[in-house]
């Protein structure tokens, strides 16, 4: 066994597992990269590191200073996790209530015992901005929100930093040097397709420009659930006209500037029923305890690699632990 100096040394070079009994029948094989196996329990480790790390570089988070930002789920835990160890403030904002069955309580469990300060955002609150949307745009409302509060809080104080996942290009930056590379190494660059949730849109798209750079002609395909889908939001300007009603800076979403460089070939919409039943054969038939995301990516996956030809190689990856969703189950919800 080796020794580490820091537990954030821990973070990705994760497992690629080929999957044997959910792909029965199929010809092609479909291979998950574990990120749930990351320390604080999923994917987003690795962009709350860069995203962390850039922000000391550029002197915008110093010694003693506050992270910020709005999460629903997997994001607020990695930045506790991180920031806590790095010796920084973290206070970050979750939805109180979002889409359907979401409860983000376990999560607001984790991001506490990691030592971070967390607050809802309360629909109620809100009511003029959210009454008469549809579930897509008062989720997309919600989220802007929560970038407001972050936004005014690092506006009063200098000594706080809104990490800006959304718009940080450091997010997808750390999976084009990190999960891209890693994946492109574990399969000597033999990737037919890359399928992945688009959330932030930091993972599908960075993983994109890795397989781009070494010229792995695989076919990208991102895919969102059915009540938060953020390309949307970028097409039809749903989110900038939020961002422009609280006063947020213009900046450019990581999902749109994926939008304009053609990526990804194709998107799907996954039900929650569809993700949920796949997590379920996921932890019963291979043993791997993932979340609803990671049970959306391989259905996905398995919808992709029907397609393909024997011997073709989808990827994807297992986003979370399952144990954050605990307080929804048995009806968990796939969400960004």
């Amino acid at each position: 066994m080796s020794r580490i100096e820091s537990v954030l040394e821990l973070i990705g070079h994760t497992p690629m597992v080929k999957l044997r009994r959910v792909t029965e029948g199929l010809d092609a094989n479909i291979f998950v990269k574990c990120e749930y196996l990351n320390p604080s329990g999923s994917i987003k480790d690795r962009m709350a590191l860069k995203m962390i790390v850039g922000a000391e570089e550029k002197g915008r988070l110093r010694k003693g200073g506050t992270i910020v930002e709005m999460t629903s789920g997997n994001t607020g835990p990695a930045l506790a996790f991180v920031g806590s160890v790095k010796k920084y403030g973290v206070r970050l904002f979750i939805p109180a209530q979002w889409t359907g069955t979401y409860d983000p309580e376990n999560r607001i469990k984790i991001m506490k015992m990691f030592g971070a300060d967390v607050s809802p955002v309360e629909k109620d609150e809100h009511k003029e901005i959210l009454q008469g949307l549809y579930a897509n745009e008062a989720a997309a409302a919600i989220v802007a929100l929560g970038m407001k509060k972050c936004h005014d809080l690092e506006s009063e104080n200098k000594s706080f930093w809104w990490a800006d996942q959304m718009c940080n290009m450091d997010n997808a930056l750390a999976h084009k040097e990190g999960t891209g590379r890693e994946i492109i190494e574990q399969l000597d660059g033999k990737i037919d397709a890359w399928v992945a949730s688009i959330g932030t849109g930091g993972t599908l798209f960075g993983v994109a420009e890795a397989l781009n750079d070494e010229s792995v002609g695989a076919e990208i395909v991102g895919l969102e659930p059915e009540d938060a889908k953020v390309t949307e939001w970028i097409k039809k300007e749903t989110f900038s006209n939020f961002s422009d009603k609280l006063g947020l800076p213009k900046k450019k979403p990581i999902v749109q500037v994926m939008l304009e460089k053609g990526v990804p070939d194709k998107i799907m919409t996954i039900g929650h029923d569809e993700a949920r039943n796949m997590t379920n054969r996921l932890c019963r038939e291979e043993g791997l305890f993932c979340g609803l995301s990671s049970g959306a990516n391989v259905y996905a996956a398995l919808r992709v690699a029907k397609k393909l030809g024997e011997g073709a190689n989808v990827v994807t990856v297992l986003v979370d632990n399952r144990d954050r969703y605990f307080t929804e189950y048995p009806n968990e919800h796939y969400v960004i």
